[in-house]
């Protein structure tokens, strides 16, 4: 074994010793490519770390994904602006992909009817918070208000509550399309009164706001759940044929006479 090999080795058995796992399992590869030796000591450094630092947030990132409560994974470069008649103008929605919402805490709130494409995009700006660093995490409404219920019943409701408070972005699925009991319209209210100025909500509604003191059997709590979620928030009522309905059509599965 030549000296070279010796110090090769001896370098990676100690980046294993220090955690640095993927630049040990790369150092090989990395010191045999022929481009390293017209680099600068400097960039050759900096590409040595990076062999550590992209691996690990590229894993990071999927471990957010894993414990995001995502069912399925959506991107907002798939999602066809074009079919919407309505609702998020494409200088909006650039903006919405930047994910700036976030650093303010804004909420984001898509309003239309079922199969406009409301879930596509929560789900793909949830994809794209925990690919640039975010945690998110996805439920239904109906979910989120019967774990709140389950907790309360446990006398675990303020520590449900503050769990729920730790994502950068909760994403909240089909708001308002059950009515809701007096008890779960004001377990749903401190979820949303948690979260107030703390974290951004992205949440999906087929029901217009006028509609949400009949949804929550009591005008004072839709009253004041609107006045928090509404303070700093971004609203999209968006308007189109059914989205499911055009791919449907697309591959051949629906026609016409």
């Amino acid at each position: 074994m030549s000296d070279a090999t010796i110090a090769v080795e001896s370098v990676r058995l100690r980046m294993e010793e220090l955690g640095l796992s993927f630049m040990a399992a790369g150092i090989e590869s990395f010191l045999g490519n022929p481009r390293q030796a017209d680099e600068s000591l400097l960039d050759s450094i900096r590409d040595l770390v990076d062999l550590e630092y992209v691996a690990r947030k590229e894993r990071t990132a999927k471990t957010r994904l894993k414990l995001s409560g995502m069912p399925q994974a959506k991107h907002l470069e798939d999602f066809d602006l074009s079919w919407l008649k309505g609702g998020l103008p494409t200088t909006r929605f650039e903006d919405l992909k930047s994910l700036s919402f976030i650093e303010r805490k804004e909420n984001i709130i898509f309003l239309g009817p079922s199969g406009v494409g409301k879930t596509h995009l929560m789900l793909g700006l949830g994809h794209r918070a925990c690919m640039s660093g975010y945690s998110a995490y996805y439920i239904s409404c109906r979910d989120a208000i019967e774990r709140l219920l389950k907790a309360r019943e446990q006398n675990r409701l303020r520590r449900v509550l503050t769990w729920f408070k730790k994502p950068h972005v909760l994403l909240l699925d089909e708001v308002g399309h059950e009515p809701l009991s007096p008890e779960q319209a004001h377990v749903f209210f401190q979820l949303v009164n948690t979260r107030y100025e703390t974290g951004s909500i992205v949440l999906t509604s087929n029901r217009p706001f006028a509609k949400w003191a009949e949804i929550m059997s009591d005008e004072a709590v839709a009253t004041a759940m609107l006045d928090r979620l509404l303070h700093h928030a971004q609203i999209f009522s968006l308007k189109a044929d059914s989205y499911r309905m055009k791919e449907r059509l697309r591959i051949g599965t629906v026609g016409f006479d």
